[in-house]
C-alpha cells in the first residue's frame, strides 16, 4: 500500500485553537477584550474538509465567542471551548 492510499483511511480532523488555528498573535482592546488572528487559507481548508465529508472538531483549553462562531460559520459544529482535559473531550469525541 503507497502513502497516498493511507490517507484515505482519513475520516475526521482534530485540532486546538491556539498556534493551530491561530498564529499565536492576541489583540488586547482598552476595553480588555482579547480577539485572536486567523488565517482566511485555513478557514477555506476546514470549510472544504467539511464540504467533502470529513469530521472535523476543535477543542481549546480557551474560550472566544467569536472564534466559535467564525468555526461555526465554516460548517464545523463540533467546537468545544474553555475545556480543561483535552484528552477525556477527544476520547469521548472519538
Amino acid at each position: 500500500m503507497n502513502l497516498l492510499d493511507q490517507f484515505k483511511k482519513i475520516r475526521a480532523f482534530v485540532f486546538d485553537m491556539d498556534g493551530v488555528l491561530t498564529d499565536g498573535t492576541v489583540y488586547v482592546f482598552d476595553s480588555g477584550e482579547q480577539v485572536r488572528r486567523m488565517s482566511i487559507r485555513d478557514g477555506f481548508a476546514l470549510q472544504l474538509a467539511v464540504k467533502k465529508g470529513y469530521r472535523v472538531a476543535v477543542i481549546s483549553g480557551g474560550h472566544s465567542s467569536g472564534a466559535a462562531s467564525r468555526l461555526n460559520k465554516l460548517g464545523i459544529t463540533d467546537v468545544f471551548m474553555d475545556v480543561k482535559d483535552k484528552r477525556s473531550v477527544l476520547l469521548q469525541y472519538m
